[in-house]
């Protein structure tokens, strides 16, 4: 049964967003001995790894050249997270990671070392993540995703307007 693109958007934006969250936390213990996120969520999701893999389907027609994956996901996912910083911090007042003392970095709100690992998640959401998603859809009952999507939906929405309103 094909799925509707909606679901699939959902389902690919929730899961990457926890999995961004999870994987930051274990990244922080390993480096600062603590496990923290830079989220400003209080719900354990990063939106910045959900829209960020929402750029990465715009760019799995080239799953077959994985050196244009790379650097493709190298340069949006950096474009993101530069963009995001600046507005985080402009716009909001949040500072949620600062790579000034890392080498080539723009404003501390991108370097190369954090755009080198973008374009390695790009490679790793290509290859295993996005199958993975696609599997889930195919498998799992429409009606209970998109239950569950409405759900986390719900939630997610709470948790940014406790954040707009605090």
């Amino acid at each position: 049964m094909k799925k509707d693109i909606g679901v699939k958007i959902g389902v690919t934006f929730y899961l990457c967003s926890i999995l961004g969250y999870f994987y930051e936390l274990i990244l922080n213990y390993f480096y600062k001995g603590n496990f923290y996120s830079h989220g400003f969520l209080k719900g354990p999701w990063l939106p910045i790894y959900g829209i960020g893999s929402l750029l990465l389907l715009l760019i799995n027609k080239y799953k077959k050249k994985p050196l244009i994956i790379f650097i493709l996901s190298f340069f949006l996912t950096g474009l993101l997270e530069g963009i995001s910083g600046f507005l985080l911090l402009k716009l909001g007042g949040m500072r949620l990671w600062n790579y000034k003392d890392h080498f080539l970095n723009i404003g501390g709100y991108v370097c190369l070392l954090s755009a080198f690992c973008f374009g390695i998640g790009g490679l790793i959401f290509t290859y295993f993540i996005n199958p993975f998603i696609e599997k889930i859809i195919t498998k799992v009952n429409n009606k209970f995703l998109i239950f569950i999507l409405t759900i986390l939906s719900l939630i997610f929405t709470g948790d940014v307007i406790a954040i707009i309103m605090k």
